[in-house]
């Protein structure tokens, strides 16, 4: 393991562009070099001294096709820039490509994540990338499908959407260790109850201090429901409940709709990313469409879920931001992927509008901050522009100071992406 080193975010001699707020943006790396990753996939994981890891779905040394198959990567921060190294390029058949993340960061160092594509099965992988000395080694933990990234859990567990499930469109999974290989347990199977209870999940699963699991579901839910026209469903949020000590039908985990959208003529539709929960235990998320605004699609959504009741009901919804009808969504509209609180508080995520001077638009980093009242008050903290500081943001994270990381899926100096940080 390399020496600890100190945040030297102050000593960074990069070009920066000035964000709205007060807050400053840089510029951490542009892809597409040479060997380089391309396509950020998801949002970047931070350690506990400060290195920044991610996944490209592009890119790398391996062979697929006219591209490479994606690469796992390193952003670590130096008195003269960040430096970006790259841990490991995907090989179609051996590990997969297409690599989704955000990947996953477990106590001891290992980072853990899924490929869309090719694998020992041939229909996407799950693997663990772990570091001896200089060198990290890639070992395929499952290769019977996946989607999305994968999180920790209790005793060095894995939890995400892994396997087809009893009926064939997918499951949520466990993976745990066990005499030097990977088990698996599906915890959920999705496209029972005639697809009210959701199925093809978007995004990540999120933990509550309970130790209960989140998501939500891009399709399902709401099907036949007077305010969602697709014949698919508009989706659910969704909370899986432990119960060693009283375990039920569906085992030690059970599985519990908490909110179906689409509810009411002005609700959101179609959730494509995590929730993220408070430490009162109320969840929030955010809907590419729906809303009062926009009509008759809708611009997107900010919603808060509330537990009214016991674990396994319904929540109460609360929408803290319809995305407003405003010329070419300028002020930001279609919010995805997953949002983060700071100590304060407040909301920070990513939607697209902004600019448009990309092919469509460029995307806007956003800020809800609560007040007394009960509303909440939305700013735009960054607006993409293409070219100098990337396009099409891919979510956040955030580290102790507040300071906001993530990556653009285009944009930059090759057009492919960047990592970028907002410091506040």
């Amino acid at each position: 393991m390399r020496p600890r080193r100190a945040l030297l975010a102050l000593a960074l001699m990069l070009t920066s562009i000035q964000a709205l707020a007060g807050s400053e943006f840089k510029v951490l790396h542009s892809f597409g070099a040479e060997g380089d990753g391309t396509l950020p996939s998801g949002t970047l994981v931070m350690d506990a001294w400060g290195d920044l890891y991610g996944l490209t779905s592009t890119g790398g040394a391996g062979v697929c096709g006219d591209y490479g198959c994606g690469t796992a990567y390193e952003l670590i921060p130096g008195p003269t820039g960040w430096n970006e190294v790259i841990l490991h390029n995907f090989d179609f058949n051996a590990e997969g490509s297409l690599p989704v993340g955000p990947p996953g960061l477990d106590a001891v160092h290992n980072l853990y994540g899924v490929a869309a594509a090719g694998g020992p099965g041939g229909v996407g992988s799950a693997f663990e990338l772990s570091q001896a000395g200089n060198e990290w080694a890639c070992t395929v933990i499952y290769d019977s499908g996946t989607k999305v990234g994968l999180i920790s859990g209790m005793a060095a567990s894995l939890y995400g959407f892994l396997g087809l499930g009893q009926y064939q469109a997918g499951a949520i999974g466990e993976l745990w260790p066990s005499a030097g290989s990977w088990n698996y347990a599906p915890l959920y199977s999705f496209g029972g109850n005639e697809g009210k209870d959701g199925f093809e999940p978007e995004a990540p699963l999120s933990w509550d201090a309970k130790g209960n699991l989140y998501g939500t579901t891009y399709f399902g839910g709401g099907v036949g429901l007077p305010n969602c026209t697709q014949g698919l469903g508009c989706g659910v949020a969704f909370q899986l409940v432990y119960n060693p000590l009283a375990p039920s039908a569906q085992g030690l985990w059970s599985y519990h709709v908490i909110h179906r959208f689409a509810s009411s003529a002005t609700d959101g539709k179609n959730p494509n990313g995590s929730l993220v929960l408070d430490a009162q235990g109320n969840a929030y998320g955010t809907t590419p469409v729906g809303g009062a605004a926009c009509p008759p699609v809708g611009c997107g959504t900010v919603y808060k879920l509330t537990p009214v009741g016991a674990d396994g009901e319904p929540w109460a919804e609360t929408i803290l931001y319809d995305f407003p009808a405003v010329p070419a969504c300028s002020q930001g509209c279609s919010p995805a992927y997953n949002m983060v609180f700071d100590k304060a508080g407040n909301l920070y995520g990513v939607a697209g509008g902004g600019n448009n001077y990309c092919a469509g638009t460029c995307g806007v980093v956003f800020k809800l901050a609560p007040q007394a009242n009960g509303q909440w008050i939305y700013s735009v903290v960054h607006e993409f522009t293409g070219p100098s500081d990337g396009a099409n943001p891919l979510g956040l994270a955030i580290d102790a100071n507040g300071n906001l990381f993530g990556t653009t899926q285009t944009g930059g100096t090759y057009n492919l992406g960047v990592a970028f940080e907002i410091s506040q």
